[in-house]
């Protein structure tokens, strides 16, 4: 007996508490139950939950603000709308075995007291489920057929609760038009359906239909009403059957009170999106909620200007290089440019080869055949972008240029070192067409916009050397990789009485890539007669290596004072292998440190290039307002002082 009185009184305290939305304990809350954008203003459907039967919200205390700007608007109640605002109500109920005839009968009372309670202009409809969903009567305005039909509802003697069918039904016979919610009914858990609960609550959202479920069983809500309730912006509570008229009332008297605000958007809002937010006082309450919405674009404007809607549309504030009239122009002029400079190029290229062959056909009196010239050198040469006339020219032009900047030298350095099989001028006219070639198409793609054709610059003009970076790394690690076992491949044949050309020989023929096209070099340079020792040096240059360094040091110690090679190799070679054992072991255990520093010093500037292209207008006021400046500046100092010190951390010297 102590049990079934506490029960009780935990059962009437949760109903007070939740489910009398009257009630002083439980404070009112305001709902945006629809939102609708047209072309220079937004219609919104205000309601307000859990007020007293006697007051209602107070049209002439309703604000309506984007982004901290107060909007021009006006407020009515829904009911009294000129152009009456389509509302419809579902009814579903369970009238499974489980209901028995105290369950049902509370239903029928409840639903009169709905539709009681029910503004006349709403139409209601009626489902009912057990074992399956069935749709009693569809929307109407006719109380006395509505309520008949109520009347003569009865129990199903088959077992089953398929709640989730009934959402859909219900969810269909709801329509597409106004404001749309769904009371539902049940006194236990959800039984097999035919559809889901994911499904049900994803076509709830997708229909802008709110569920509200009363459950009048033994135990709390389950959850599964909890998260269809959730899902679609209403709420699941529980009642006692002698409470469930007045819960049903209340809901009515929500229904009844709800609010249609119209609100004026400024054209700059304009096909943006920015949360809206709604406030208001009911009594001595305030009424608060907002959403996000998009904002329609206005149609152009019209002769007389006005100050908001449709009439008045400035133009857009983002900041592009060119207007959509003149960018089929300015990619025109573009073009014109490429062609210009492709032709002085060719002609450039062309007398070139005219004087050449003119010398060469003077010449040729004077030679063992007395033939004439019929191809220049030039004509006869291919490159790695092709053997047409044009590739050839365009990379004539390119290697003039980078050697009249002396950047011949550098550049041919670090392909060496990468491995690239490009000469300097080659992969300097594809850096040069990677430049251009992907702002042009930011500029395409974004219709003109300064920021990523921007953007697309500093990346056409950065890939290409992080690429370089990237396979000189890779090529150098490689080679570090493969430095112990070659050391005992040379050392062994040393032993064996090979000289070290025929050692290094020996490792061309067996070894892999970079190790072998290195060591190719060596021997072709010794071969021109450059030292053995300053040709392994060059090696050690190209691929950074300190340890191979110390190994031609310990070669050319040996060529001077003598020695065993062969040992001394191997004493390397074991002292190098335990050394990249090392290496790979702290790789290893650092490698989670490295990846979270990857990832969040990548993280901050990759976002900020994602808002960039997608939501510039997110970052606007980082860039147009004092403390945006600082905010920038101090979070690009944090993130700096942070990458250092996350390199240093992880960054282990071996």
């Amino acid at each position: 007996m102590s049990r079934r009185l506490a029960r009780t009184v935990i059962a009437a305290v949760m109903t007070a508490a939740f489910v009398l939305p009257g009630a002083p304990a439980m404070a009112s809350t305001g709902q945006i139950v629809q939102l609708n954008s047209t072309r220079g203003t937004i219609e919104v459907v205000f309601q307000a939950t859990d007020l007293p039967a006697d007051v209602a919200i107070d049209p002439s205390t309703v604000t309506v603000s984007v982004a901290g700007q107060t909007l021009v608007s006006s407020a009515k109640p829904a009911a009294s709308s000129v152009k009456p605002l389509q509302r419809t109500a579902i009814l579903a109920f369970d009238n499974s075995r489980s209901m028995a005839a105290t369950g049902i009968a509370a239903a029928k009372t409840a639903a009169a007291s709905f539709l009681g309670n029910l503004p006349p202009d709403v139409d209601v409809g009626l489902v009912t489920f057990n074992a399956g969903a069935q749709v009693v009567s569809a929307p109407t305005a006719d109380r006395t057929v509505l309520q008949a039909q109520i009347d003569a509802l009865t129990i199903n003697p088959t077992k089953g609760t398929a709640l989730y069918d009934a959402v859909v039904a219900a969810l269909g016979q709801a329509g597409t038009e106004g404001t749309r919610s769904i009371l539902l009914l049940t006194d236990g858990q959800p039984g097999r359906s035919n559809a889901t609960l994911d499904a049900a609550v994803a076509q709830a959202a997708d229909a802008q239909t709110t569920v509200n479920s009363v459950y009048i069983g033994p135990e709390s809500v389950p959850t599964s009403l909890q998260q269809l309730a959730s899902g679609s912006n209403g709420r699941a509570v529980r009642s006692d059957p002698a409470q469930l008229s007045n819960a049903f009332a209340s809901a009515a008297q929500t229904i009844s009170k709800q609010l249609q605000i119209t609100a004026k958007v400024p054209p700059s809002l304009a096909g943006k999106e920015a949360n809206v937010t709604v406030t208001a006082t009911a009594g001595a309450e305030l009424l608060r909620d907002a959403t996000l919405a998009t904002f329609k674009k206005a149609p152009k404007a019209a002769a007389n200007g006005a100050e908001f809607g449709p009439q008045a549309v400035k133009p857009s504030s983002t900041s592009t290089l060119v207007s959509d009239a003149t960018l089929p122009l300015a990619l025109l002029a573009l073009f014109l440019a490429l062609a210009t400079a492709v032709f002085a190029a060719t002609s450039g290229a062309a007398s070139t080869e005219n004087q050449s062959t003119r010398l060469r056909r003077r010449l040729s009196m004077y030679t063992l055949t007395g033939r004439q010239a019929t191809a220049t050198q030039a004509q006869q040469q291919s490159t790695r972008l092709g053997g047409s006339h044009v590739a050839r020219s365009a990379v004539e032009l390119a290697g003039r240029v980078v050697q009249k900047r002396d950047f011949e030298a550098a550049v041919g350095e670090r392909l060496e070192a990468a491995g690239v099989p490009l000469r300097a001028a080659e992969w300097m006219l594809i850096h040069l067409g990677t430049a251009l070639a992907l702002p042009l198409l930011l500029l395409l793609v974004s219709g003109g916009a300064l920021a990523p054709t921007l953007i697309g610059l500093i990346l056409g003009v950065a890939l290409p050397w992080v690429y370089l970076s990237y396979k000189e790394s890779r090529r150098t690690n490689a080679f570090l990789t493969q430095l112990p076992d070659t050391l005992q491949l040379v050392s062994g044949s040393l032993s064996a009485g090979y000289s070290m050309p025929q050692a290094l020989d020996t490792v061309v023929r067996e070894g892999q890539q970079p190790m072998t096209g290195e060591f190719n070099r060596a021997l072709v340079e010794a071969r021109l007669g450059v030292p053995i020792e300053d040709a392994l040096e060059g090696v050690g240059k190209r691929m950074q290596s300190k340890d191979f360094a110390w190994v031609v040091m310990a070669i050319r110690i040996q060529r001077e004072v003598g020695g065993n090679l062969a040992e001394v190799l191997t004493t390397v070679s074991a002292t190098l292998r335990e050394r990249e054992r090392l290496r790979r072991q702290v790789q290893v255990l650092s490698a989670e440190g490295r990846l979270s520093a990857w990832i969040l010093g990548a993280l901050p500037p990759v976002f900020t290039l994602y808002l960039i292209l997608s939501r510039p207008d997110y970052l606007r006021p980082l860039v147009t307002q004092p403390l945006g400046w600082l905010l920038v500046i101090t979070g690009a100092t944090l993130l700096t002082v942070g990458v250092l010190w996350m390199r240093k951390a992880v960054k282990v010297e071996v």
